[in-house]
């Protein structure tokens, strides 16, 4: 999605150039590739690989998953 080299799981994606129409699109494309719900609100909280990996194996309580 951000389309500007490697991504470490360490790194921000709002730092790495991304922003809210990415970060919908990012959260697409994890539901298509994955077949896991993130609430966009969850990459918002979590915007690093790692923190997105623990939120989607821990689950989430969010009112607005799918």
């Amino acid at each position: 999605v951000l389309k500007n080299g490697p991504v470490g799981i360490h790194d921000n994606f709002f730092d790495r150039g991304g922003h809210s129409l990415k970060a919908t699109a990012l959260v697409s494309r994890i539901a298509k590739e994955f077949d896991v719900q993130v609430p966009l609100k969850d990459l918002f909280a979590h915007p690093t690989v790692e923190g997105l990996a623990t939120v989607i194996r821990e689950g989430t309580d969010s009112p607005y998953e799918a």
